[in-house]
Formats: structure tokens, sequence, C-alpha cells
């Protein structure tokens, strides 16, 4: 069909052009992911950008992981956001799945610093992260001796937002501890990367 300008065109040449720049990665690959992440553009190698369903906060979204629709939970009133992630891939040496925890209000960081520790049995603790975003304060602990294997972090605001993330890890039976260990301290990098993304809508 003719435009009238000399190129031929129609207008459902517009979707399958989109549908050849959407990236072949597993965030994209889930319809459920995919509705948290709107551009096709990463925001740098490997991460894409997630808005909440609250529209509370952003981060970089890694694109070999997927959001646990079953997990998903959300306030209507926007008060709350629970977003679980993890690699669906089994095939890995090294797979995670973590727990973003999102709270409108929540004044007091300590206190769920303590919390958080409940969770992995034992006192962890908590180093800074240094966040990207201006008036942000983020903070991470590794679990060393608990009941888990796994990281936290904890992001929040002067406006008590507040998120908290619990990350857990398993390696294949049979990689050597060694090799197991390498490899979780790769990801862990990766992991802070994700905290340190994190920003804060105010309004």
């Amino acid at each position: 069909m003719s435009n009238g300008d000399g190129s031929d065109h129609s207008p459902g040449n517009d979707n399958q052009n989109e549908a050849r720049a959407k990236p072949n990665v597993a965030a994209f690959n889930d319809p459920f992911t995919e509705e948290f992440l709107t551009p096709t553009k990463p925001v740098r190698e490997g991460y894409y950008p997630l808005k909440a369903k609250t529209g509370a906060f952003t981060l970089d979204f890694p694109e070999d992981m997927v959001i646990d629709e079953t997990g998903y939970s959300v306030d209507p009133n926007g008060g709350s956001e629970v977003i679980i992630f993890y690699h669906p891939d089994n095939e890995r040496d090294l797979v995670w799945s973590i727990t973003l925890e999102y709270y409108a209000f929540m004044g007091d960081e300590e206190i769920s610093k303590k919390s958080m520790s409940g969770r992995f049995g034992e006192e962890l603790q908590f180093e800074p992260l240094k966040s990207k975003t201006e008036g942000q304060k983020a903070e991470y602990a590794e679990a060393k001796s608990g009941k888990v294997n796994g990281v936290t972090g904890l992001v929040w605001n002067d406006n008590a937002q507040q998120i908290q993330f619990y990350a857990a890890w398993d390696c294949k039976d049979e990689l050597s501890d060694e090799t197991c260990l390498k490899l979780k301290d790769i990801e862990k990098e990766k992991f802070k990367s994700v905290i340190r993304s994190i920003k804060f809508d105010k309004n």
C-alpha cells in the first residue's frame, strides 16, 4: 500500500518491526514481567528499566530474570507492593530468588533491619551502599552463619518510603564450595547494583 510519499508501507509493518525490536531475553519473553518493562532499550548492558505498578519507584531489572506472577501483590491504594523475581533457567550454575517489598510509609529503618535479621536467623551487619539518587540511603548485609544462604538490602528516603530486598541463592549440587562462593561473589555485585539503581518517585 502506498502512503502517497512514494513508500510502500502498511500499518501492520509497525507491529512487525516492534516485535523484531523486542529483546530476546528472559525478561521480555515472559508476558507478566514484560508488563513492568515499558522501554526495550537497556539502561545499561544486561539491564532494562522496571517501573513498579504503584508508580512509586524504578530500578534496573536483570534481563535474565523474570517476575513470579503468583507471588506478586500490590495495595490498590499504593501503600505497598511485593515483587519476587528469579532466574528461570535451572541449568545455571547459580540461581537467585529475590523478594522486593515496597512500603509507602515506614518510619524507622533500624526496626526494619532488626526484622530483616530475623528472617535470616542471625544478627546481620549492614554496610552503606552509595545510592545513585540524592536524598536516598541504601544499606546491604550478607548472611554468614544463619539458616539461609543469602544477602539482603534496604533503601529508604526522608519521605518515609522504603524498599526491603531479600535474596537467597543456590548452586548446582555438583559444584565445589570454592566455585560456588566465587560465583556468588560475582552475582552479589550484580545484586548490589540493582539496589543502587532504585529511584523513588516522591509524588
